[in-house]
């Protein structure tokens, strides 16, 4: 006897516990968030991040996340100016303050970011792009969670 088993094509997952996972991660890697002022940077020397708040509205802030890496001289009696490294991170992320979200809403330039995308495209992103780029999201600030508490 065999049995024939249907997918549904019904997602009953949603980004919502990604958002809010992500929320509670920088908030407890810059606590002040709200408090800053727009265009004030906050910087992460653990791991070269820079927080600006573009935007700010009384429920949301529209922030910028960059990671500078730097590139050095191999030689150590030179040390000229650093550069920044082709594979610095720019992401615009949404913080919902009342919602206690946050969300991917700019990576490396290119704005908006659609929740799915049809594949394939003319830019040839894949179908969960921003699931994608929130989880990077989550990778970038566990990661600054740990080097800061090792100082």
């Amino acid at each position: 006897m065999t049995h024939t088993i249907i997918q549904s094509q019904y997602k009953t997952t949603t980004p919502t516990g990604l958002y809010e996972a992500n929320y509670r991660r920088l908030i407890r890697l810059v606590p002040g968030l709200k408090t800053i002022a727009v265009n004030d940077p906050f910087y992460l020397h653990s791991t070269q991040i820079i927080f600006k708040i573009l935007k700010q509205y009384k429920y949301t802030s529209v922030i910028s996340l960059e990671q500078v890496l730097q590139m050095h001289s191999v030689n150590n009696r030179e040390k000229p100016p650093s550069v920044a490294h082709p594979g610095s991170i720019n992401m615009e992320l949404r913080v919902c303050y009342d919602a206690c979200l946050v969300e991917i809403i700019g990576y490396q330039g290119c704005s908006p970011i659609q929740s799915a995308n049809i594949y394939p495209n003319k830019h040839m992103l894949q179908v969960d792009e921003k699931r994608q780029l929130n989880l990077f999201l989550k990778e970038l600030l566990e990661h600054s969670l740990r080097s800061e508490n090792q100082f």
